[in-house]
């Protein structure tokens, strides 16, 4: 994948998300990683690790991918 391919997906991703908390916790990822300031779990895992959680990540914002509470209390009750 291209870094415009790249960034073209993350644009995407970002204006589909309705979550002010999250917005705020990638632009705290993304501003930190810029600015050089690596710290924390993300500077910690490697390279195949990010991707890992990138891939979840996009996987988890897809809509056919997510539950209703209802669905979730459903099976904890199970």
């Amino acid at each position: 994948m291209s870094t415009l391919e790249l960034r073209s997906r993350l644009h995407e991703l970002i204006e589909a998300t309705k979550s002010e908390e999250l917005l705020l916790r990638l632009y705290e990822l993304l501003h930190g990683w810029g600015s050089g300031h690596e710290s924390g779990v993300w500077a910690k895992l490697t390279e195949a690790e990010r991707n890992r959680v990138l891939k979840a990540y996009s996987t988890a914002m897809d809509p056919r991918n997510l539950s209703t509470t209802e669905d979730v209390l459903k099976r904890r009750k199970a």
